[in-house]
């Protein structure tokens, strides 16, 4: 079935939108071609065998290409944690425009912090340069829409040996019924940040969706710390494509917790492009009542010396549902690498289902590689032996939970593991 007979809606970016320039309306016109010429994804098809494509189909394209580039350049917004916590903050509004700020001592260092349409105007030897070259519109038809129709976008970029010592936090506000948004990071030689980035909202809808697409390049002896909260209300289904990729001798440090919205699904992935790279990746899933979580991750060894990780943890209980699907492939040149992958998944009740699918695409032979993967209840004779302690039920309950997830959560940055945790005791509350 093509798109197109789905939605036969015209987009005349010209009309919609006069102030981008020529380059991004010609990798908007050919997203949307390549979306409108794209069939949806086979349920049988790789990556789609726990999802359903038509949960992430948007009803009206022309309303959701209503940019506005309006407070691109800062502002003051509610409802944003302490200044003194972040070395930059940003919060989209409900009507497209963004609120950005950034301390001194970041700008002193040379750090852009964007409206992405501003920053594609103002900055084309960086956002043109990198715009769309890791989360290309072949990636898929969900892709190629966010190239066509983001509707909101954040830039930033970090120059060489410049050290961000406090994080930059985006407050990813849903903005109505759809939004398309897009983050791009480029972070030069020898730099340092962590980017907090939170999907957060309480708000109800039938039917609300969040497609997002994030980029991040990490030059040479780069460290980058990435984190992805997700916190949407219920009847947000989000489709989240990232992808970072590493030079020689970059650190990569990612953490994905998914707590929100009714159908989630992330690929995530870190691309090792250059030698001595090191990734390490980590996930915290929690689901309750009939929550749907479809998670990839890919760890793609392009270079020799490199070294990957991946700890997976999945926490389910009522009805909910979760497949994860962890890939490591090493190229046929990219000798002497190191990768590892785990999932452990933890039922609570007897409703829950998870799926677990490992897969090696290894092209050489002199690579060491392991994975695992484990899906059961919590162990009766932990719950005995807490109860025999003075536990009740719950409290035993609770407390193997948040050893569980622990190692997780002792590696989330500042603050925000104490809001993490709280959100994951909710969860195990039923709140």
């Amino acid at each position: 079935m093509q798109i197109e007979t789905l939605n036969k809606n015209k987009v005349d970016f010209r009309k919609i939108n006069k102030f981008e320039p020529n380059w991004l309306y010609g990798l908007r016109k050919n997203g949307w071609e390549h979306y409108q010429n794209t069939p949806l994804p086979n349920r049988i098809g790789h990556l789609w065998r726990y999802s359903d494509p038509q949960s992430y189909l948007i009803d009206n394209t022309e309303l959701a290409m209503n940019i506005s580039p309006s407070n691109a350049n800062g502002g003051k917004a509610s409802n944003l944690p302490d200044n003194s916590n972040f070395d930059a903050i940003g919060r989209n509004g409900d009507d497209l425009s963004l609120f950005l700020q950034t301390s001194p001592r970041a700008e002193s260092s040379g750090v852009i912090f964007r409206n992405l349409l501003a920053a594609a105007r103002d900055y084309p030897e960086w956002v043109e340069k990198y715009l769309g070259k890791l989360v290309t519109i072949d990636y898929g038809i969900f892709e190629a829409l966010n190239m066509a129709l983001w509707n909101t976008g954040i830039f930033i970029y970090i120059p060489d040996n410049a050290i961000i010592e406090k994080p930059i936090y985006l407050h990813r506000h849903p903005t109505c019924d759809n939004t398309i948004t897009r983050l791009l990071v480029v972070m030069g030689k020898n730099s340092e940040a962590t980017i907090i980035d939170d999907y957060n909202c309480h708000c109800s809808s039938d039917r609300a969706i969040v497609n997002s697409a994030v980029e991040i390049f990490a030059d040479d002896s780069t460290r980058v710390r990435y984190i992805n909260l997700q916190q949407l209300g219920r009847g947000s289904n989000s489709f989240m494509t990232q992808r970072t990729q590493l030079g020689a001798n970059a650190e990569s440090y990612s953490i994905f917790i998914s707590l929100g919205g009714t159908i989630s699904k992330i690929n995530a992935g870190t691309i090792l492009n250059g030698r001595g790279a090191t990734s390490n990746m980590y996930g915290i899933v929690f689901g309750d009542k009939g929550q749907k979580f479809d998670h990839h991750t890919a760890h793609i060894h392009q270079a020799s010396n490199s070294y990957s990780n991946i700890d997976f943890k999945v926490v389910l209980k009522d009805k909910a549902v979760s497949a994860y699907t962890g890939l490591i492939k090493i190229a046929k040149d990219a000798v002497n690498c190191e990768a590892y992958q785990e999932n452990r998944n933890l039922l609570l009740d007897k409703g829950t289902k998870a799926e677990s699918i490992p897969e090696l695409e290894i092209l050489t032979d002199q690579v060491k590689c392991t994975h695992g993967a484990t899906v059961g209840p919590i162990d009766p004779q932990m719950i005995f032996y807490l109860k025999s302690r003075g536990y009740n039920s719950e409290e035993a309950i609770r407390t193997l939970v948040m050893g569980f997830v622990e190692t997780t959560m002792h590696k989330i940055p500042g603050n925000l593991e104490k809001s993490a945790r709280e959100a994951v005791l909710r969860k195990i509350e039923g709140k």
